[in-house]
């Protein structure tokens, strides 16, 4: 009877040994392993700036694991969303990329290797203001629409930094613009200041301190709300007034609710991507990294996974007269 009971407890654990296995007693996935952060610029700048403090707080929320960050820049961000949709779906590789890319992959750049509609995605870390800013040796927007040729400075096709102003002078028919491409982190800085360059489109919260420091001034934003002290200067949508126009500056007011988008290869394993979603979004309200992000002055505000892909979706849904302009803009015939 004995020698029963003892088969009987025996055969007991090894049925529910995996049961138990994945309960408290488990190794967390991430303990001991690296995750790589891919930043599709170069050192520097907005994206490198938000690709860093998410990997330092996120990493505090993945306990034994470690989080490096790898730049991989080029062809306005196209390079490094490439080499990130297209690593492992392991739940190891992650990163940030230009919020305008869905928008190059409807306009059907060559190059493009991605499809956002189907990546994992993490969330946002912020929505944000685009701004116009320039030199000091114009005043305004009148002052750019008299100027010959107006030298802009972007990262290159394919980004926010380029599609903008591509759009604007679109609608507006100035003509004018001159878009330089290949410029990443504090290179815009610097050809500005060093007067090589007029100004460029931008995230407020990237060119603040530029403007703070003297070095020029904001002529329109693009988004919901102004930053204080600029009240004066338009919105788009005060300059671009002409109906036919509406869905394109909607759509440039909408993108800015994806500032600073994190996401992974399709694929990633549902119970790894949960891990991650919710260390993303434990970040985000980390009040360390808060603090550190309001004395950077760069906006804060958790966009979730579900929200970020159904806007991507959108994006890919336009309709064929939007897209028209967007090709357009990308000087796609």
């Amino acid at each position: 009877m004995g020698k029963k009971i003892v088969l009987f407890s025996v055969a007991l654990s090894i049925i529910l040994l995996p049961f138990f296995s994945g309960q408290a007693g488990a190794k967390p996935f991430y303990e001991g392993k690296t995750i790589t952060l891919i930043v599709t610029t170069k050192p520097g700048g907005g994206y490198d700036f938000y690709g860093r403090l998410m990997a330092k707080f996120m990493k505090k929320y993945l306990p034994g694991s470690t989080i490096i960050v790898k730049n991989i820049p080029g062809a306005g961000h196209i390079i490094g969303c490439n080499a990130l949709y297209n690593a492992k779906p392991n739940g190891l590789t992650i990163g940030t990329f230009n919020r305008a890319l869905a928008l190059a992959q409807v306009a059907g750049l060559k190059g493009i290797k991605f499809d956002q509609g189907k990546m994992s995605w993490l969330g946002v870390a912020c929505t944000e203001v685009f701004s116009f800013v320039v030199s000091n040796k114009f005043k305004d927007l009148e002052a750019v629409r008299k100027t010959e040729r107006m030298r802009l400075v972007s990262d290159g096709i394919g980004a926010i930094n380029y599609l903008t102003p591509a759009l604007f002078e679109y609608m507006t028919g100035w003509n004018n613009f001159k878009i330089a491409t290949g410029y990443a982190g504090g290179e815009k800085e610097l050809v500005i200041m060093r007067g090589e360059m007029d100004g460029l489109f931008v995230s407020w919260a990237s060119f603040v301190k530029f403007v703070q420091a003297g070095h020029g001034h904001p002529i329109l934003f693009i988004g919901k709300n102004k930053p204080k002290g600029y009240e004066n200067v338009p919105f788009i949508q005060d300059v671009i007034t002409e109906k036919k126009y509406k869905p394109i500056v909607d759509l440039l007011i909408a993108v800015q609710s994806m500032g600073r988008p994190f996401g992974g290869p399709p694929g990633i394993p549902q119970d790894r991507l949960k891990v991650l979603q919710e260390a993303f979004k434990k970040a985000c309200h980390d009040p360390e990294l808060l603090a550190i992000a309001a004395k950077a002055q760069k906006p804060i505000e958790y966009v979730s996974a579900e929200e970020a892909e159904a806007y991507t979706r959108s994006l890919l849904e336009l309709t064929p007269d939007v897209v028209e302009q967007i090709k357009k803009a990308h000087g796609i015939k």
